[in-house]
């Protein structure tokens, strides 16, 4: 079972934009409920016109009613939006639309579909449900649900790493301006999160604004954004990576530069990563071995 979902442009742009915590909210203006996802199914995002394309994903969790004020304490920017009065005032806009005789209110109830491990497609990648064979009407205000195959997955995973990670070639700009124009960002941020179980290697982090995705070798093509080319680290801890001054030794032990004695981060040093369960999601040899060319 799966199901695409209309998806306001303004939403998705808006966590597209930055770093997504562990849990998105994909409300409505009123609560309908969700009878069709169990969970674990996928919720795909049809973007409204005049895209009308699939732009991303997320894992169904959950659903329930809320008002906007828990919604905003429970999913904060995860609800797609800055602050709790631009959620009201959303909502208001929405079910007005929607709605007759909605009434307007200061903390009006809503409906959560809560979703993780939540996927943003670059533009050139956005799909037509209907060339993989799955017609969505644009009378469609809800969601249609699906028992059939999912051939979005299959077109979206038809890329997908299913070989050992080699070391990608070209050159590698390290200018921090270019990290937005890194295609499969968003992709592979999650799929590394997830590999992580939403954990730091190094500190155990699970604060996942904090969590982000280092590349090993650094960033050239989507071809860098394979699971063994990425490490879950803390932001900070992503810094000093990038910057060689900390590095993996062959044993999966953290390597600290001498330029940071004196810090607590000299106390990592020998410090044992924390890999993932699955063995092909552990990072690749090859990789770390060329990180630590660039260790100081």
């Amino acid at each position: 079972m799966f199901a695409i979902a209309p998806t306001d442009l303004e939403w998705f742009k808006r966590l597209r934009a930055a770093p997504l915590g562990r849990f998105v909210n994909f409300w409505t203006p009123t609560p309908w409920g969700v009878k069709g996802l169990r969970k674990g199914d996928r919720l795909y995002f049809m973007l409204k016109a005049p895209v009308r394309k699939i732009g991303g994903y997320g894992i169904f969790s959950r659903y329930a009613d809320m008002t906007a004020a828990a919604a905003w304490r429970t999913y904060g920017l995860g609800n797609g939006v800055d602050s709790q009065t631009d959620l009201v005032t959303k909502i208001g806009g929405f079910a007005q639309k929607r709605a007759n005789g909605y009434i307007s209110t200061v903390n009006p109830m809503i409906g959560c579909i809560e979703l993780e491990d939540v996927v943003m497609l670059d533009d050139d990648r956005f799909v037509d449900p209907e060339a993989v064979g799955h017609p969505f009407p644009p009378q469609v205000v809800k969601l249609k649900y699906f028992n059939e195959p999912d051939g979005l997955a299959a077109h979206l995973q038809g890329s997908a790493a299913t070989e050992p990670f080699k070391m990608v070639t070209g050159s590698v700009s390290r200018k921090p301006s270019q990290r937005k124009d890194r295609k499969g960002q968003s992709g592979f941020r999650q799929q590394i999160l997830h590999n992580y179980d939403h954990r730091c290697c190094v500190y155990g982090e699970s604060v996942v604004e904090l969590l982000e995705a280092a590349h090993i070798q650094p960033y050239i093509n989507e071809q860098s954004n394979h699971p063994q080319n990425g490490l879950c680290l803390r932001v900070d801890l992503h810094r000093l990576f990038d910057e060689g001054l900390i590095s993996v030794a062959d044993e999966f032990t953290l390597m600290v530069s001498p330029r940071l004695a004196g810090t607590s981060y000299a106390e990592l040093e020998g410090a044992r990563l924390t890999l993932p369960t699955h063995p092909s999601a552990c990072p690749s040899s090859e990789a770390l071995a060329f990180h630590r060319e660039s260790f100081r």
